[in-house]
């Protein structure tokens, strides 16, 4: 510990006395600086025990020139200087909160100095960011809160907004700082409502929505943080209260765009919307201004929607999908309009962008309300058929389109699935399509130029099969080539696909999934066939749209269509192939599908079920495997005098029956173990059971070799020296009677001739066992 102390006291050092000595070498410096506090974490050790109190001293010290060197620097007469101060600042803040307690009020009122005054643009975006970093740790504490942040936070909010005035580059760094500064201190902020409103609606007004995408998205954020102020409205009230003007203000916009008369529009006069400058009075530049406007407010609505608020607020989920049924209608709208206006020209063109606009607000509202847009799940259908009918193609509202119809499928399943019009599928699979064309070599060409400059005259004759024949001679001189363009449609084309395929795969009926597979599976076999000659494998190999590819046969070989032809060998073919491909997610893709793909083509047999055996007959299972097979050349020894029965079956002399087992629990057709095969000892009568007879009762074919199912019958052997009166015992084994006695020597076996039991092989079995069931088995059937 005091080395690792030592060592950054040695290093603060360095760097004070060194590298931010020199005022003007400190713009070049200021990157080592920053490095070495990041990296060595010189400012941890403060406040930590265990360090000597020397060791201390000298780290004490060299921390408090630095603070001295960096105060310096935040009120030096040079940007530069100003600029290092400020950063500096902000990381030993980060990295040491104690600091920051010590020095909360001077670096704070340092740092709104500098916003107050006039300054480069870099200078305020280094202290708007260092501020930021302070606000945040004062928030949690108690104590910064009541003496900085009552104090400080009113002024800063207003010295913030007076920078957009001074310099219009820091809109984005001061509409981020009012976000979080209403967010964070909404009773603080209550004062600055107003003009902030005004800075966000002045954003908003359509005129920065091309030019300025990102800054619009930032006012409409924190125009929305703005709801949870509260103030004058409660946060119910003003969310509400956004939302509804916003969506005036589509409708208004959308009014203008279809030219309504002045008439009509003083008609629907009672809808609220935003007070925004009015349209220009020439329509060329009135309409994409309204279309502009359109897309701010849809970046409002999305912003309301998404903002996290603490109290329940009613959605107006109704009205909401009605104002994206309305900007999807639009081009339909224009397109069956008679009349021979010039607005309606320039419509068409701008069509696009507001459908987008409402596909936009779909998918915010299927992220907010999650299943309370069920009921809905039609209309939504409803609006993307529409978008399909692509009266207008754009390849931007596509993409966004299948965005769409992804994250529904995956949200709701089937509940949106059922809605989707038969046509989307078909519209999709071509959006995959293949487009193929035809190079005729030169040679060729030369050829059939000069057969018809030589036959031209002649008249037509001969066999049409030769004929035909010639035709495909000159076909197969052609070089057919695959032309195959990845572009962003393809890859959406392809998610969608994939979605319906996981999540709703018995949607798609058979000839939309035989044209599916068909065409999956042509994309893949160009890739593996066609080698460099075509222009897919020697394009790239890592993009996207391959990889949806493959995830999407694997979907549809996971989901099969009963109705449909099994894709197995092809896909099998493709994946293996895919094992050696250079991007590792699709080797890891196909890996993962022929895994799938093995259980289907090689099924396995199910497990075999058996009644639980007893503790017992477990235990005495276990003492004659032992005894048996531990030792072979001890076997009359281990099993002291037991005389074994065995049977010796010669090829030919009887067939042996195959008995089969229906379940676990009827006795009669109950497989036995181990324990229940074993022979009972001398002294335990057993009743025979109904489906075993008495080996004397069964006449012997020959007296020495007799075959025998163990599965039916059991012997009882006597032994003069050990009694397995356990066995005997549980009344799970099978009966047998005491036909007869053995007597013998631990040496010497004798051979007893019990015959197979007699079992009506029709009672309860229908089917025979298949051949596969009895492989391996020792007694087979003989014809």
């Amino acid at each position: 510990m005091d080395a690792s102390v030592l060592r950054a006291e040695r290093t603060l050092s360095l760097l004070t006395s060194t590298y931010l000595a020199n005022t003007d070498a400190v713009k070049s410096n200021l990157a080592v600086v920053v490095d070495a506090v990041l990296s060595q974490n010189l400012f941890v050790y403060i406040g930590q025990s265990g360090i000597k109190v020397e060791t201390a001293k000298k780290y004490e010290n060299a921390v408090n020139k630095w603070l001295a060197r960096i105060n310096s620097l935040t009120v030096g007469k040079t940007s530069e200087s100003r600029v290092a101060g400020v950063v500096l600042m902000k990381h030993t803040a980060l990295q040491s909160s104690s600091l920051l307690l010590e020095n909360a009020a001077k670096w704070t009122t340092n740092v709104l100095n500098i916003i107050g005054k006039a300054e480069i643009t870099p200078v305020y975006k280094a202290a708007l960011q260092t501020l930021l970093v302070f606000m945040d740790i004062v928030r949690e504490v108690p104590t910064l809160y009541r003496e900085i942040a009552s104090t400080q936070v009113p002024r800063m909010n207003q010295a913030i907004l007076a920078l957009t005035d001074k310099n219009p580059d820091l809109v984005d760094a001061v509409l981020e700082m009012l976000m979080f500064s209403a967010s964070w201190f909404p009773t603080l902020f209550r004062p600055s409502i107003d003009k902030t409103e005004a800075l966000c609606l002045r954003l908003l007004d359509g005129s920065m929505a091309k030019s300025y995408a990102g800054t619009c998205s930032l006012a409409a954020q924190c125009l929305s943080s703005l709801s949870v102020v509260g103030g004058k409205m409660t946060i119910e009230e003003r969310w509400f209260q956004y939302t509804q003007l916003a969506l005036g203000t589509i409708e208004h916009c959308v009014d203008h765009v279809m030219c309504k008369s002045s008439t009509e529009l003083e008609a629907q006069s009672s809808v609220h919307h935003f007070e925004f400058p009015r349209f220009a009075d020439d329509f060329v530049i009135s309409i994409p201004q309204a279309v502009d406007r359109i897309a701010s407010m849809t970046d409002l609505i999305i912003a309301l929607l998404s903002r996290p608020i603490d109290v329940d607020i009613p959605i107006p989920a109704d009205a909401l999908v009605s104002a994206a049924s309305k900007l999807a209608l639009i081009s339909l709208r224009v397109a069956s309009a008679k009349s021979g206006r010039a607005e309606y020209d320039l419509v068409p063109m701008l069509s696009p962008e507001i459908q987008r606009s409402s596909i936009r607000i779909l998918a915010a509202l299927s992220i907010a309300l999650g299943d309370c847009m069920l009921p809905f799940l039609s209309s939504v259908a409803r609006i993307v058929a529409i978008i399909n009918t692509r009266h207008i193609s754009s390849a931007s509202t596509t993409v966004a389109m299948h965005a769409l119809v992804q994250l529904y499928v995956q949200r709701y399943g089937y509940n949106f699935a059922v809605f989707l019009p038969k046509d989307f599928l078909e519209s999709t699979i071509q959006d995959i399509n293949v487009q193929s064309k035809r190079q005729a070599s030169a040679a060729t060409a030369t050829s059939q130029a000069s057969a018809l400059s030589a036959h031209g005259s002649k008249k037509r004759s001969g066999n049409g099969k030769a004929r035909a024949a010639e035709s495909a001679d000159a076909a197969s001189e052609d070089m057919q080539t695959a032309v195959i363009l990845w572009t962003d449609v393809v890859h959406a084309g392809l998610k969608t696909i994939l979605a319906i395929l996981r999540h709703t795969p018995t949607i798609v009926s058979s000839s939309t999934r035989t044209k599916l597979d068909s065409q999956i599976l042509t994309l893949l076999m160009i890739d593996m066939v066609g080698g460099m000659e075509t222009s897919f494998s020697s394009r790239q190999s890592e993009s996207p749209c391959k990889i949806a590819l493959y995830e999407c046969l694997q979907a549809s070989v996971l989901s099969p269509d009963p109705w449909h032809k099994a894709i197995l060998p092809h896909s099998l073919t493709v994946f293996s192939a895919g094992l050696s491909d250079a991007s590792p997610r699709v080797r890891n893709i196909c890996l993962n599908a022929i895994s799938a793909i093995e259980p289907m083509i090689h099924s396995r047999l199910p497990a075999q079920l058996r009644a639980p055996d007893t503790e017992e007959k477990y235990e005495s299972e276990m003492v004659v495997s032992n005894a048996v097979f531990n030792d072979e050349t001890t076997i009359n020894k281990a099993l002291n005098g037991m005389v074994i029965a065995e049977s010796v079956t010669e090829p030919g002399l009887l067939k042996a029956k195959r008995y089969k087992q229906s379940s676990p629990t009827d006795p009669s057709s109950h497989m036995p173990s181990v324990a229940e095969n074993s022979y009972q000892a001398r002294g335990a009568p057993l009743a025979m059971p109904t489906n075993t007879v008495p080996i004397s009762s069964v006449p012997s074919t020959d007296s020495t070799s007799v075959l025998v199912e163990s599965s039916a019958v059991s012997v009882k052997v006597e032994s003069q020296d050990v009694s397995f009166a356990s066995l005997a015992a549980q009344p799970t084994q099978p009966a047998v009677t005491q036909s007869a006695s053995f007597s013998a020597t631990a040496d010497v076996a004798a051979v007893a001739k019990p015959s197979a039991a007699v079992v009506n092989e029709t009672d309860g079995y229908d089917e025979e066992i298949p051949d596969i069931v009895m492989e391996g088995s020792d007694s087979e059937d003989e014809d």
